[in-house]
């Protein structure tokens, strides 16, 4: 598994609770979001890795494009399918990335918003590797991690609901070549910061 399983459990539990807590998106999502649907030209079929709620893949369908929710927290996809959307439980380190809905038929981009933070280090070039595969030339990825050394657990939640998260922090230098090793073509890697203490790097790139 490319992500800690008592991680993937954290979400399980708490799918709801998480959704309505992330239903603001942030400044700095809605302008990455703004750059992805302008270099896809308003269109084309996208992946979306760790859809959670469903926020980010509302805002792209509203921008003319066709977005596959997947994620790999039973939760999450049970609470998409609750309300309506088809989403698959996914595991992009293991699992068969095609598009059922267009088979033999690369995406033309990968959304995946702080979710591969819970990625291993030795697993995420792996991962970067298959989504290029998955993407035609010339195709678009967002990718968003966040910014610092070495991995964390974070805890926070409540009794009823205690969460657990592994992370894994990245320098723009370390990040930058596993994009490149995976057959990435990196335009930007944009700092930003979101809560306090809240630091991100995002990707905008091209598949070789």
């Amino acid at each position: 598994m490319s992500t800690d399983r008592d991680t993937v459990r954290s979400y399980d539990a708490v799918a709801a609770e998480y959704a309505a807590e992330a239903a603001v998106m942030p400044e700095w999502v809605a302008t990455e979001i703004d750059v992805f649907v302008t270099e896809l030209g308003g269109s084309g079929r996208v992946l979306e890795i760790g859809s959670g709620g469903g926020r980010d893949a509302l805002e792209l369908e509203k921008r003319g494009i066709s977005v596959r929710r997947t994620d790999i927290s039973k939760g999450f996809v049970e609470l998409l399918r609750e309300s309506g959307f088809k989403a698959d439980l996914l595991d992009p380190l293991t699992d068969d990335l095609a598009d059922p809905q267009r088979p033999g038929m690369p995406y033309d981009g990968i959304w995946a918003c702080a979710c591969l933070i819970h990625v291993a280090r030795d697993d995420f070039g792996t991962v970067l590797g298959r989504l290029a595969e998955a993407t035609r030339t010339g195709g678009r990825l967002h990718v968003s991690v966040r910014e610092g050394d070495g991995e964390d657990l974070s805890t926070h939640g409540s009794a009823a609901a205690p969460r657990r998260y592994v992370e894994t922090y990245w320098r723009e230098p370390a990040l930058r070549s596993a994009l490149t090793d995976a057959d990435w073509i990196v335009s930007d890697v944009i700092p930003y910061v979101g809560k306090p203490h809240d630091r991100w790097l995002s990707v905008r790139a091209n598949r070789a």
